[in-house]
């Protein structure tokens, strides 16, 4: 179990090596000139001059090589550099906003596993109920559409036509989780649905129907138990989804979380604050997927010798 666990750790640490290369080249390399847009936006034509000069206090003048290497010596140290807009520190504006969007992620994942199997149960207990079919179509049609057209739909009847909830803003969570567990909710489903129905094939399960079990506490008792491995790693890529996904649904309803902030910056071409929202997300689902992983081994020793 040790060795296994090490050599989970030097794989998850060269993961996030390349995830770290990765986002700064991406971020660095994109079009236009940060000096030159944060010179703009005070006004009138910038000289070549006054670029060169801000170019030089924020860095941008050393080798590529050089500024990836400090960016990651002051990220291994807790410091996720200086907005360019306002000088502030970025990693306290990422920890003022984290926590909206957590609760954001995490309300949308219960969203996402409530409707999942409240839909999945019936329609592997009652697979040619009338009712069943319906909820199974709406579900993953609603996951079909994207988010930000699932927003506007949820803003237009709930909030403007029915008046049950505000349309957003940072004291209510419901219409963005909604709209972000749809999407989570029709991904889910079709895996927990499959799997299910694949579990009721097995000898056991179908021995314990045959003695008089009914189906629907067979499909409780014991397909959700065989399915239950799978679900859990389909609901941590449904969760890695969410993180990834926020910044829409943060925006379309003013939420204040990491999401709208990453959204601001790259409009203000706030490097350091887009690289800061990129490595976060990118981290944190590596991590969520790590201990995914490693709870699954926990619990199926046949997962430990790399079997699937």
């Amino acid at each position: 179990m040790i060795a296994v666990l090490l050599r989970r750790l030097a794989e998850l640490l060269l993961v996030l090596l390349a995830l770290s290369v990765l986002v700064f080249l991406l971020t660095s390399l994109a079009p236009g000139d940060p000096a030159e847009e944060i010179l703009r936006r005070g006004g009138g034509q910038p000289t070549a001059a006054a670029v060169a000069a801000l170019r030089a206090e924020l860095g941008l003048d050393e080798p590529l090589s050089s500024r990836y290497l400090r960016w990651v010596l002051d990220v291994l140290g807790g410091d996720l550099g200086r907005s360019y807009v306002d000088r502030s520190p970025v990693a306290g504006e990422i920890a003022a906003r984290l926590p909206a969007t957590l609760l954001l992620a995490v309300t949308a994942a219960a969203v996402s596993a409530g409707l999942a199997l409240l839909v999945a149960l019936p329609a592997v207990v009652r697979p040619r109920a009338l009712d069943s079919r319906i909820l199974a179509l709406v579900t993953v049609a609603a996951g079909g559409v994207p988010p930000y057209i699932v927003g506007i739909v949820l803003i237009s009847v709930v909030a403007v036509g029915w008046r049950l909830l505000p349309t957003g803003g940072p004291d209510s969570v419901v219409l963005p989780a909604l709209t972000l567990g749809l999407t989570g909710a029709a991904t889910l489903l079709r895996l927990l649905r499959a799997d299910l129905a694949r579990a009721l094939r097995r000898p056991f399960v179908r021995l314990a129907a045959a003695k008089g079990l009914r189906r629907r506490r067979t499909v409780v008792v014991h397909a959700l138990r065989v399915a239950a491995p799978n679900a859990v790693t389909a609901m941590s890529l449904v969760v890695a989804e969410l993180l990834a996904g926020a910044v829409v649904v943060e925006t379309l309803f003013a939420w204040p979380g990491v999401g709208q902030l990453a959204v601001a910056a790259i409009r203000q071409r706030d490097v350091p604050v887009v690289q800061a929202y990129v490595l976060v997300v990118a981290v944190a689902t590596v991590l969520l997927l790590a201990v995914t992983e490693l709870c699954l081994s926990a619990l199926d020793p046949r997962l430990r010798g790399g079997e699937r």
